[in-house]
């Protein structure tokens, strides 16, 4: 009888942990013990479900398939298989994970809900793997619960060693996959070598890594939200966000904003650091226009930045600077007026349409509506002040910069005509 309450204890400890989507059920059984344990646990859970097995038609795959036909078959499952063929790489890791997920969306429908049996254990080896490929907040939060657009995986929370356990002790006729024993792959040097090497420094290190990935992510999240606020226009294809507001905003936010609209247009996986610093010199003014992916380009549309498809190398000129003197400019609708005062400067400015400047620093105006104090930008006028566009009151000698907004004038930066 052991047995049995065992399986009753470690089922009951599971389902509460068990993190189940909405929808119809389909759920990815590998063969392994890991799915096998999550069709088991998503039946005990009072669901219906269908599974689906992936034959990557490699060495080992016959093992795989038989051990999924057994299980569904135990369980009384439908059991669909799709057979792909896995692409030369010089990571066959993914080339197989590719195929994987594109047979997953092409064999479910929209109201259909993959379910993987990833754990604790795969989210932490992933960070080890983003550490060692040099990563940063998204990769320390771990593997995500859901991917879009209809991928989830609910026992993110349990470890390996339960799910293997509750699929023995349950008698389900699962297969260990003789390529995680494969020396020559990464993530099972990670698995087999590196993470019981460092689980003698903390027996408890899967729990540790999920603890720190669970934090990471919540505030990664944050983040994300903060940068989405920014504005940026995603469209079929393309994204743009007008260039004072990159400006404007902190440069790690600033360039969370590029990461997402780089990774809407040519996808996530593709988007790297380069990809950033790419972007960030067209953004800056030191080139017209950038690859950042195969056909993918990041360039200047007057006060936009663009990321799009197609190549513009040569489309866009680069973006105006003009010198602010004492006296009143306009740019298309923005009106700046400049005034030398050689007082004590009492007050700081409390509207976001002015701001105060030491005497003798050099300002400029962007094509953007920037004003650039000493060549780095200091202000987005209606939008925000950096802290160098703020002046210590009590000192002698200061500029005075007021803007405003005119409606109707798309003149050059220039004085506008007498009235």
């Amino acid at each position: 009888m052991a047995g049995p309450r065992r399986l009753t204890d470690l089922v009951s400890s599971a389902l509460e942990r068990l993190d189940l989507p909405e929808g119809d059920l389909v759920v990815g059984v590998s063969g392994g013990a890991d799915s096998a344990a999550l069709a088991y646990l998503v039946l005990e859970a009072g669901h219906r479900a269908r599974a689906l097995h992936v034959d990557h038609s490699l060495e080992h795959s016959p093992i795989m398939r038989k051990a999924a036909e057994a299980i569904a078959t135990q369980l009384g499952l439908d059991l669909e298989i799709v057979e792909v063929v896995v692409g030369e790489g010089s990571s066959p890791e993914g080339q197989a994970r590719l195929v994987r997920y594109q047979a997953f969306l092409e064999s479910t429908s929209s109201g259909e809900r993959l379910l993987t049996g990833h754990t604790a254990d795969d989210s932490a080896e992933t960070v080890i793997l983003n550490l060692i490929r040099g990563t940063g907040p998204t990769g320390l939060g771990g593997i995500p619960a859901f991917r879009p657009p209809n991928i989830h995986r609910p026992i993110l929370a349990l470890t390996r060693s339960e799910t293997r356990e509750i699929a023995a002790i349950a008698g389900l006729e699962f297969a260990d996959d003789p390529m995680n024993q494969d020396p020559t792959l990464t993530r099972n040097l990670v698995r087999n070598r590196i993470v019981p090497l460092l689980s003698q420094l903390n027996p408890a290190l899967v729990d540790a890594v999920t603890r720190m990935s669970r934090m990471v992510a919540e505030d990664d999240a944050f983040l994300d939200r903060l940068a989405q606020g920014l504005g940026a226009d995603l469209s079929e294809g393309s994204a743009g966000i007008p260039v004072g507001v990159l400006a404007a905003a902190p440069g790690p936010l600033a360039d969370r904003v590029l990461r997402q609209m780089a990774g809407h247009v040519v996808g996530e996986d593709r988007v790297d650091y380069a990809s950033i610093e790419r972007i960030r010199q067209v953004l800056e003014g030191e080139s017209s226009s950038q690859e950042i992916a195969s056909g993918a380009s990041a360039r200047r549309s007057g006060p936009l930045l663009v990321i799009s498809w197609g190549d513009h190398t040569t489309s866009e000129p680069a973006h105006g600077v003009a010198a602010l003197a004492a006296g009143r400019h306009q740019m298309g609708e923005l009106v700046v007026e400049v005034s030398a005062m050689t007082g004590t400067c009492l007050v700081a400015p409390l509207s976001r349409w002015s701001a105060i400047f030491p005497a003798g620093t050099a300002l400029h105006l962007t094509s953007d509506g920037v004003v650039l104090a000493g060549g780095e930008p200091a202000w987005v006028p209606g939008e925000r002040r950096l802290p160098v566009a703020w002046y210590e009151p009590g000192a002698s000698g200061y500029l005075l910069v007021s803007a405003r907004r005119e409606p109707g004038w798309t003149s050059s930066l220039s004085s506008p005509p007498s009235r």
